[in-house]
């Protein structure tokens, strides 16, 4: 899926202030700086607003601060990450532990690892769409080209951790 610019970001997040939230909740800074944070991401740009203004509402203010937006990025992510990774099928998720054990590793040898841990595996081009999947939504990273291509588990602050 292509990734969203930063305009599109803010109108989208617009909307969803305009039927979520109380007027001047939040400023229009605010908004380009979420849609900034998220790089093209709609649902953590959506996953910041609404985080931020869970904080913003428990601490009874009447207004989203820079500092709910700070917080709301790096809780935002963790919680997309989470549920990318509940997501994961059975086999997927062996996939992704090998990769999380192992790592970085090509295709081949997660394939050879993984027939080795499960009863029934998957063919090597399914581990290979599992695999693209994963990098696709910020579980894995993918480095190199086709046959050097090797696969590490994101870590970090792109990992929200």
């Amino acid at each position: 899926m292509d990734r969203y610019g930063d305009d599109q970001l803010r109108d989208i997040l617009a909307a969803r202030v305009r039927w979520g939230l109380a007027p001047d909740a939040v400023t229009d800074t605010q908004l380009a700086r979420i849609a900034d944070a998220a790089a093209g991401d709609a649902r953590l740009a959506i996953g910041i607003l609404r985080t931020a203004a869970g904080a913003a509402d428990r601490e009874n203010a009447a207004h989203i601060t820079d500092a709910h937006i700070a917080d709301a990025a790096t809780d935002a992510r963790a919680e997309i990450r989470q549920r990318n990774l509940d997501a994961l099928t059975p086999h997927q998720r062996v996939v992704y532990d090998i990769v999380a054990e192992a790592g970085p590793l090509g295709p081949a040898e997660i394939h050879d690892r993984y027939t080795d841990a499960v009863d029934d595996p998957r063919t090597k081009r399914t581990v290979r769409s599992y695999l693209s999947k994963m990098a696709q939504y910020n579980l894995l990273t993918a480095e190199g080209q086709t046959q050097d291509r090797t696969y590490a588990v994101v870590r970090g602050a792109d990992a929200g951790e």
